[in-house]
């Protein structure tokens, strides 16, 4: 009997490829979606992924911040990999209503649902490492596992600024006091990548629609961004990248109890840029240069403790992400 995995948010960008990876590795996938459309949308970008079609189910959450929203969906699994979140780089209109409080009652909701069956083992969260920058203080020594982004918070309830930030810091935080106060027969991890590049294999209807970090690529690809941002300067990791570290996160018992950071070093829009010219020339490209510089960020724990092996280089993450689109937009 095949192990099954419940991965929530499976026609996202990250939960797609979580879902790719699992298949691919053998276990049975039942995702979370929103709407029955979704269903098959998703069901036929996975089946590209297994020959085994009853390997695929889904389950109907229509709204994950609803109590008992999981309840059913997790009836029968071995695994969660929650990973439903809302997702705003942008303004909001009302951060608590948006972002705060889906992101706190979804991951609450989704382990509350959890201690009502027996079968789970484990509970692994995409958070973020938003949840762990922000601590001025120690940029100099690079920021890791036992650090949390205070500062968000703090602004967030002070200004109600910072808010996307603060959401993915609350609400792990949240899980992680849910575990120490319930004591669940389950365990937790936690993923925590920097930005998200990398091909997108998800339902998407059109460039526009692609997810945030995907369409930086893609409008500097289309010259829809003209001007590179001086203040561009973050981390990146590659989608198959953190694919591959949530499914080590159940398979590796050290796993249990455990943050990781996983991101592959710094990037900025100008180095975008240039992988772009070399590699797809003779198009206009925006112009500017970046004057931000960035802080470490260790990432030794995916390594040492998931056992992640080499990260996916800039550049074949960049490429791979480009030709992506091209493929499915014909652009």
């Amino acid at each position: 009997m095949t192990t099954t995995v419940l991965v929530s948010g499976v026609s996202g960008y990250i939960g797609c490829h979580v879902a790719r990876e699992l298949l691919q590795q053998g276990f049975s996938v039942r995702g979370t979606v929103r709407s029955p459309e979704k269903t098959e949308q998703v069901r036929e970008v996975l089946l590209q992924f297994t020959t085994y079609p009853a390997q695929i189910s889904f389950a109907i959450v229509k709204d994950i911040g609803e109590p008992s929203a999981f309840d059913e969906a997790v009836v029968g699994v071995d695994y969660i990999i929650h990973t439903a979140s809302p997702v705003h780089l942008g303004p909001v209109t009302d951060a608590k209503r948006e972002l705060i409080d889906p992101a706190v009652n979804g991951t609450i909701g989704i382990l509350n649902s959890a201690t009502k069956v027996p079968s789970i083992r484990r509970v692994v969260i995409t958070s973020s490492v938003a949840a762990i920058r922000g601590n001025t203080s120690i940029l100099p020594e690079g920021l890791s596992e036992l650090d949390w982004n205070s500062d968000a918070v703090e602004a967030f309830e002070k200004d109600g600024i910072a808010s996307y930030p603060a959401s993915k810091t609350i609400a792990e935080q949240a899980a992680w006091n849910f575990v120490r106060d319930k004591k669940p027969s389950f365990d937790i991890a936690t993923i925590n990548p920097s930005f998200v590049f990398g091909p997108a294999i998800h339902p998407c209807a059109s460039t526009a629609a692609l997810n945030a970090t995907v369409k930086i690529i893609s409008d500097f690809y289309l010259f829809n961004t003209t001007q590179i941002n001086p203040a561009s300067a973050a981390h990146y990791v590659d989608v198959r990248d953190v694919a591959r570290a949530h499914v080590l996160a159940i398979t590796v018992p050290a796993a249990s109890g455990q943050r990781f950071v996983v991101s592959n070093g710094s990037f900025t829009h100008e180095a975008i840029i240039a992988v772009l010219k070399k590699n797809f020339p003779g198009r206009p490209y925006a112009t500017g240069s970046t004057t931000a510089t960035v802080y470490p960020v260790l990432n030794s724990k995916s390594l040492s403790v998931l056992g992640l092996g080499e990260y996916i280089p800039f550049e074949k993450m960049i490429v791979d992400t480009v030709n992506s689109i091209k493929a499915r937009f014909n652009v």
